[in-house]
């Protein structure tokens, strides 16, 4: 089965099927149309053998639109029973809502999640909600919608309350929703535990084979948590699942970078970039640095800022050059961090900064980098040194796992409890009563 994100990559455009059967890793195609006029709807469907694009089974269904739900599920379930007879295919479905109105802004929501649009997703879905407060599934977007934002636009704790908010109101709705139950558990911050979470959301993998949220989130926490080789067999579950998902490739080069290897990883980035990642090139960059090809990662910085539309972008070369000196480049990134970030704008600031912060890590000022994680509040629930730690894990073969403050920060963020429960991380061990990683 193929996710949504990589089916609908194909909305729209006139590619050789057989082209989008290699890019999708499938046999059989199922193509479609819908044509209107006035109340009438005509729905066409075809099975296709994408290795010679020969037509297996097609049909078409002239209906009445009076109730487009009701259109949805008797079509829906005619080419069901139509399939079986060919693939043995069973999907799911249902009535999300019995509002039209509420469920295009909630389609054009999901739209807007496949391409990392994630303000405007928020907005549709809470418009949504607003025309059909009972519409679970919309709630339950929402909540992933904010579980991103606060994973990158806006403070960790915020992003981490809204969540909780909006999966408990999902699940007020529906009980069942399994996406839901593993995003609440995450929100509450009365109960939460990092296990506890990522225990949730490998239960919805389990219970979702067919859905990539899940599976992005745990990837995230696994990473996080410096469970390098697991992470990477969850992002290879992501993509043999939305093969065409920039979110999907983009989660696989950090795992692949994670564990060392490292052209695999740049490969990766690269689909994500042609894919419509809004962060491949930023990630490529930051890869780059890392290895000291500084000329390849100003290209690339450049290149993002350019693809955004942000007049200036002389400052990058100015940046690199004045951190890459051992003896000044950490007071030189105290002093310019500050300045480029206030230039960006407003609801952009936070994501800057946390990604110029890593700049430290980058240059080898390695102990200024745990200082700024260790004056953020850190507590045992979402904190903004999370994606710290989380870009540090990845860049682990720098040093930052080895050095003397990594195993204080871990036990202030609850990794050295979660190693304690569910076992160690790749690169730390206990010796006696003593962590020691390296």
């Amino acid at each position: 089965m193929i996710g949504r994100t990589s089916s609908f990559a194909f909305k729209g455009e006139n590619e050789d099927l057989r082209i989008i059967g290699q890019s999708l890793g499938v046999t059989t195609l199922l193509e479609g149309s819908v044509r209107k006029s006035g109340d009438k709807v005509r729905i066409t469907a075809q099975l296709i053998d994408s290795s010679d694009a020969s037509h297996i089974w097609s049909e078409t269904y002239d209906r009445t639109i009076t109730d487009i739900f009701a259109v949805q599920d008797d079509v829906a379930a005619a080419i069901i029973d139509a399939l079986q007879i060919h693939v043995s295919a069973n999907p799911t479905r249902g009535r999300p809502t019995d509002k039209p109105e509420a469920y295009a802004l909630f389609l054009k929501g999901r739209a807007s999640l496949n391409v990392f649009e994630y303000r405007n997703a928020i907005e549709l879905f809470q418009h949504a909600i607003e025309l059909d407060p009972n519409f679970a599934e919309a709630n339950e977007s929402l909540a992933f919608s904010y579980w991103w934002l606060g994973r990158s636009a806006v403070q960790a704790a915020e992003g981490q309350k809204l969540m909780g908010e909006a999966a408990a109101k999902a699940l007020a709705i529906d009980p069942d929703l399994v996406l839901a139950q593993a995003m609440y558990q995450s929100g509450n911050i009365e109960t939460w535990s990092l296990l506890g979470e990522i225990n949730a959301f490998e239960r919805a993998v389990h219970q979702q084979s067919g859905s990539s949220e899940p599976l992005r989130i745990l990837a995230w926490d696994l990473l996080k948590a410096g469970y390098l080789q697991e992470a990477l067999s969850v992002t290879e579950r992501y993509v043999e699942l939305e093969p065409l998902s920039p979110a999907a490739n983009n989660r696989l080069s950090e795992a692949l970078f994670a564990v060392g290897r490292t052209n695999e990883a740049i490969a990766s980035l690269e689909l994500a970039d042609q894919l419509g990642s809004t962060a491949a090139k930023w990630v490529i960059g930051a890869m780059n640095l890392v290895d000291e090809k500084d000329d390849i990662a100003i290209a690339h910085f450049e290149a993002w800022l350019k693809q955004y539309h942000y007049p200036d972008t002389t400052w990058v070369r100015d940046l690199v050059s004045g951190a890459r000196n051992p003896e000044s480049g950490q007071a030189y990134l105290d002093a310019r961090i500050p300045q480029i970030v206030a230039s960006m704008p407003e609801e952009e600031a936070y994501d800057r900064q946390r990604t110029l912060t890593m700049w430290y890590l980058a240059f080898g000022f390695y102990d200024r980098y745990f200082e700024l994680i260790l004056d953020i509040d850190v507590d045992s629930t979402w904190t903004d040194a999370d994606t710290l730690i989380y870009a540090g894990t990845i860049f682990s073969r720098l040093g930052f796992t080895a050095h003397p403050k990594y195993l204080e920060v871990a036990s202030s963020l609850g990794l050295v409890e979660l190693w304690e429960q569910r076992g160690p991380p790749d690169f730390c061990d206990k010796m006696g009563d003593k962590w020691a990683c390296k």
